[in-house]
C-alpha cells in the first residue's frame, strides 16, 4: 500500500510539473533553498522522500519541454562530449559489480539529471530584464536564510534550530577549549548545501553591484552581500571563505583587464560596498571570524591537504582501478552516500567490495565510471570553463558580460567541488553552464529589438 501511494504521488507530481515547465524550474531553484526547512522542521519523518522532490519536478519540466512542446536540444560543440558521457554512464548503470541495476539507475541522477538545464536556459529567460529580475528577486532569499544562520550561531548546539536532516544529535561545532559553537546550516539540511548556496549567492550578487539599480535595490544588494560574507565565517568552512576571497580578487582583476576604459567607473561602484564590508563584517561577525581563524591555524596542514587531495588522489586511484577493472569500473551510484540505505530498504544485493573511499569527488568518479568516464567528465568541466571565459569576453553588453565573468569564475574556482554527489552544486553548476548559450542569445535579442525600434522610428518620420 505504501509503495502504491508513493507511485501515485510521483506521477501526480510529474503531472503538475509538466503543466508549466518554466514555473517548475523556478520552483526547483527556490525549493533548493527551502528544502531543509521541510526536512528538518515541517515534515522530518518524510525527510528521505522530500530529498527527491526537486528531481521529480525537474523530470516533469523536461517532459513538458522536450516531449510535449517538442523543443530540441540547443546546438553546441560540447554536446558531443555530453552524449559520450551519457552513453558511458548509462552502460555503467548496469555494471554487474553493483549487484543491482536499481543502484546504477539511481546513480545516473548525479551525472545526467541536471545537464538539460544547460539547454533550456535560453527559453527560461526571454530578455536581459527577465534575467536581472530573477537574480534580484532570487537574492532576496538570502535575507531570511542568513538571518536564520545568525540565530543558529548564537544558539546552543542542542537548540532545535541546530540539527541535520537525519535528526542526528551530534552536529559539527567549532571553538576553543570547552566552547562549542554550532557550525550553521541556515535553511539547508547540512553545512555543504549552505556553503554551496553562499558561494552561489556571492556569484549572483557581485554583477548587481555594477548595475544601475533603484536605490532601494542597490542598498538591499549591499545588505545581502554583508549577510553572505558574514555568515560564511559562521559555517566554519574554510573552502567557502577561500572561494569568496579568490572570487572577489579575480573578478576585480578580470574586470579591470577586460574593461579598462571603464576601470575607474567600475572601481567607483565598488567603493561603498567595500567600505560597508570592511567596517561591518569585522565588527558584527568578529566572533565567527576569530573561531574560523583559530580552526584554520590549528588544522593548517589538513586545510592544505584538502586543497591538494582532489589533484593528487586521482593519480593513485587511476592505476589501482586499471589494475582491478582495466577500463571498467564499479558502476554509477557505487560510492553514493545513499546507496547503502537503498540496498537495505529494497533488500538489494551488496555488490562487489569497493576500494577505500574518501570524501572528495574525483576518486569516487573514477571508482564509479572508470578512467574513461573520469576523463570525459572532467574534460567537459574544463571545456565549460573555457566556453564561459570566451563567452564573457565576446559579450558587449556590460551587465551580461559581468554575469558571464561571474559564471566563469564559479566554474573555475569550483573545478574540484562535488557536482555528482552534491545535488545543490549539480543544479547550480549546470544553471551557470547554461549562460554559455543564454547570454549571447539575450544580447542578440536586445540588439534585434533595438534595430527594429530604429527602423520603426524611421518609418514614422
Amino acid at each position: 500500500m505504501i509503495i502504491a501511494i508513493g507511485i501515485v504521488a510521483i506521477f501526480f507530481l510529474l503531472y503538475l510539473s509538466a503543466l508549466d515547465w518554466k514555473k517548475s524550474v523556478f520552483f526547483v531553484l527556490v525549493f533548493l533553498v527551502l528544502e531543509g526547512v521541510v526536512r528538518k522542521w515541517i515534515w522530518p519523518q518524510a525527510s528521505q522522500y522530500i530529498y527527491f522532490i526537486k528531481d521529480i519536478v525537474l523530470i516533469g519540466a523536461y517532459i513538458k519541454y522536450f516531449l510535449i512542446e517538442g523543443k530540441k536540444i540547443k546546438k553546441h560543440g560540447i554536446n558531443i562530449l555530453i552524449y559520450f558521457l551519457a552513453i558511458w554512464s548509462f552502460v555503467q548503470a548496469f555494471n554487474p559489480s553493483l549487484g543491482s541495476s536499481i543502484i546504477g539507475l539511481f546513480g545516473l541522477r548525479g551525472y545526467l539529471l541536471y545537464i538539460p538545464l544547460f539547454w533550456i536556459l535560453t527559453d527560461l529567460f526571454s530578455t536581459k530584464m527577465d534575467l536581472y529580475k530573477f537574480i534580484r528577486n532570487y537574492s532576496l532569499l538570502i535575507i531570511p536564510v542568513c538571518l536564520l544562520a545568525v540565530a543558529q550561531f548564537f544558539s546552543p548546539p542542542s537548540s532545535p534550530l541546530n540539527f541535520y536532516a537525519t535528526g542526528a544529535d551530534q552536529i559539527a561545532t567549532f571553538g576553543v577549549g570547552g566552547e562549542a559553537i554550532a557550525r550553521v546550516t541556515g535553511t539547508f539540511p547540512y553545512i555543504t548545501g549552505f556553503g554551496t548556496y553562499l558561494c552561489t549567492s556571492l556569484t549572483l550578487l557581485i554583477p548587481l553591484l555594477l548595475l544601475r539599480q533603484p536605490l532601494i535595490w542597490y542598498y538591499l544588494t549591499i545588505f545581502e552581500l554583508l549577510l553572505v560574507l558574514g555568515t560564511s565565517f559562521m559555517t566554519g568552512s574554510r573552502a567557502v571563505v577561500l572561494y569568496q576571497g579568490l572570487f572577489l580578487i579575480s573578478y576585480i582583476l578580470i574586470l579591470l583587464s577586460t574593461h579598462s576604459k571603464q576601470a575607474f567607473l567600475n572601481l567607483k561602484k565598488f567603493i561603498l560596498p567595500a567600505i560597508a564590508v570592511t567596517v561591518i563584517v569585522p565588527t558584527y561577525f568578529s566572533k565567527s571570524i576569530d573561531l574560523l581563524s583559530q580552526r584554520s591555524i590549528q588544522n593548517s596542514k589538513e586545510g592544505v591537504d584538502r586543497i591538494l587531495q582532489p589533484f593528487i588522489e586521482p593519480l593513485s586511484t587511476i592505476p589501482e582501478i586499471i589494475k582491478l577493472k582495466q577500463i571498467d569500473s564499479y558502476g554509477t551510484g557505487a560510492t553514493h552516500q545513499a546507496t547503502q540505505l537503498l540496498r537495505t530498504s529494497l533488500n538489494l544485493p551488496q555488490g562487489d567490495t569497493l576500494p577505500p573511499i574518501g570524501e572528495i569527488e574525483p576518486p569516487r568518479v573514477i571508482i564509479e565510471i572508470g578512467v574513461i568516464g573520469f576523463v570525459l567528465f572532467y574534460w567537459i568541466r574544463i571545456n565549460l570553463i573555457i566556453c564561459l571565459g570566451l563567452t564573457s569576453i565576446k559579450l558587449r553588453d556590460p551587465f551580461l558580460s559581468q554575469v558571464g565573468i561571474a559564471a566563469f569564475l564559479f566554474h573555475t574556482l569550483q573545478i574540484t567541488s562535488p557536482v555528482v554527489f552534491n545535488p545543490n552544486m549539480g543544479i547550480y553548476y549546470w544553471f551557470f553552464a547554461g549562460f554559455i548559450l543564454l547570454l549571447p542569445e539575450l544580447e542578440r535579442r536586445e540588439k534585434s529589438e533595438y534595430l527594429y525600434y530604429q527602423e520603426y522610428q524611421k518609418t514614422k518620420s
